[in-house]
């Protein structure tokens, strides 16, 4: 049994760090903090348990780590839900309009995440000639065009029709990317089927506010960058409890 808690402590203490590695890129978001924590006060209990026992009575012990472990769980089931959603893809050769999320550009060149999105965009677009696209996202600090432009560029660098793509450049988050994307798909007939092409953690998120703007979201979901990917995970999970009661 010692061995087995050894062996737990030591998988939550590289899960903390690697929750911490995006750090290197000086990235720091509550998506990193709190779960690293929760996985650090686990393996500590689990080190440490008979030391703490002997300050906290065992009855007290026993809550407190049945807590940690309950909010461990809890995020997992997220996180399942997060996946299951992301599973969600369209059929070949359905009307469709593509909404492309937008991420940071720097300058007019986008980040590797936005890239990520255009490219699972252009694969979708280029094998289903039917499909048409909206790209979505304003003008942020340090971009020198606005990101739904900056996706417009790029996938006709790719090859797709420029005629194809529709564009939607006042929103600032994923509730206004929705939201305003609504109003352009009403205002040019395009189809109510919504395909949503962000990253996988992202996909649950933007289904919650497609629901809630009468239309039905399908994925074009791409995976983040490794070292980058759990802290998005988790991040993304208090934005998730606004959506579905904001």
């Amino acid at each position: 049994m010692e061995i087995l808690q050894r062996l737990i402590a030591l998988a939550c203490i590289f899960g903390a760090v690697w929750f911490m590695l995006p750090l290197i890129s000086n990235i720091l978001h509550i998506g990193m903090v709190y779960p690293a924590l929760l996985l650090t006060l686990i393996a500590s209990m689990l080190l440490f348990s008979e030391k703490i026992k002997t300050v906290l009575s065992e009855s007290f012990w026993n809550v407190a780590f049945a807590i940690l472990v309950a909010g461990a769980l809890i995020i997992a089931v997220f996180i399942g839900f997060m996946a299951l959603s992301a599973s969600n893809r369209p059929k070949t050769q359905q009307k469709i309009t593509v909404v492309v999320l937008g991420c940071k550009v720097d300058g007019n060149v986008p980040s590797r995440m936005l890239y990520d999105r255009i490219k699972t965009a252009y694969d979708y677009l280029s094998e289903n000639p039917q499909a048409v696209c909206v790209a979505s996202g304003g003008q942020g600090n340090g971009e020198s065009i606005s990101e739904a432009e900056c996706i417009k560029r790029e996938l006709v660098k790719l090859g797709i029709d420029e005629t194809r793509i529709f564009i939607e450049d006042k929103s600032t988050n994923t509730r206004e990317n929705i939201m305003f994307s609504v109003k352009v798909i009403a205002e040019n007939s395009l189809p109510t089927d919504i395909a949503i092409a962000s990253d996988n953690f992202h996909q649950l998120r933007a289904k919650i506010y497609a629901d809630k703007n009468g239309l039905n979201a399908y994925s074009l979901g791409c995976p983040t960058v490794w070292y980058l990917s759990p802290s998005y995970w988790t991040r993304e999970i208090p934005a998730i409890i606004i959506a579905i009661f904001g």
